[in-house]
């Protein structure tokens, strides 16, 4: 089984396919181009079709910066497309192309660099391959499930879950706080704050505790439409 930290991944919502994974992808290419003066990505398939709404251009532009870089939703795809959500990162200086990476968004926040090892989406933390098979080891070494996870994973395990926890109390309370309509041209208004807000004189407790609960829903799923940093766990 693979690592918790591929589980859980911090990245812009609302998609972790058509959002977090170029996200990622415009990430590592930034860094290997920190002296380009402007960049052009072009997306092929589901992200183009796509891309407006779920905002995937927006979050290529708060990476590569905004004022440099030029988003191109391409009507028609390449002959050799592997993925239908691919796209393709150039950088340049002045005129001349200094740097090209096709990506695949394979889901779940994962990416294919196209021409790379990417044998690390494949390593395996865990040598067992379920839950039954977790249970009979800690049995048979008498040990809980929390000294399970840190024996394959390390000590350093519960400070990535407590980044991962933080992000996701931020997650709510920031969705908590805004109000206004939510991006992508459907024009749906936010909820989670009248949610949170709204209470009764003679209201009844457990009434109180499911409403709180919808809001803390409300918020997260809000945040996640408007392109808020949220976690992912698919």
């Amino acid at each position: 089984m693979r690592s918790i930290r591929d589980l859980y991944k911090v990245g812009k919502g609302p998609s972790s396919s058509h959002t977090m994974g170029p996200e990622r992808a415009a990430r590592i290419f930034l860094q290997e181009n920190l002296g380009a003066e402007r960049f052009e990505v072009v997306l092929y398939g589901s992200l183009s079709k796509t891309g407006v709404g779920h905002g995937t251009d927006r979050v290529l532009r708060d990476v590569l910066g905004a004022a440099r870089t030029s988003v191109v939703f391409s009507e028609t795809d390449p002959p050799d497309l592997k993925h239908p959500n691919t796209l393709d990162l150039l950088a340049y200086t002045g005129d001349k192309q200094t740097a090209f990476l096709r990506v695949e968004s394979v889901g779940g926040g994962d990416i294919v660099l196209e021409g790379r090892e990417n044998d690390a989406m494949q390593a395996q933390t865990y040598p067992e391959n379920s839950l039954a098979e977790v249970l009979q080891f800690c049995k048979w070494r008498c040990i809980s499930l929390w000294e399970y996870v840190e024996l394959n994973e390390g000590p350093e395990i519960w400070d990535f879950l407590q980044t991962i926890w933080r992000t996701m109390r931020a997650e709510v309370e920031e969705g908590l706080e805004a109000t206004g309509i939510l991006p992508g041209g459907l024009n749906v208004q936010r909820k989670a704050r009248y949610l949170y807000e709204r209470q009764h004189a003679q209201e009844i407790p457990q009434v109180r505790e499911l409403q709180l609960v919808c809001a803390y829903a409300f918020a997260s799923a809000e945040q996640n439409a408007a392109n808020g940093t949220i976690v992912t766990a698919p």
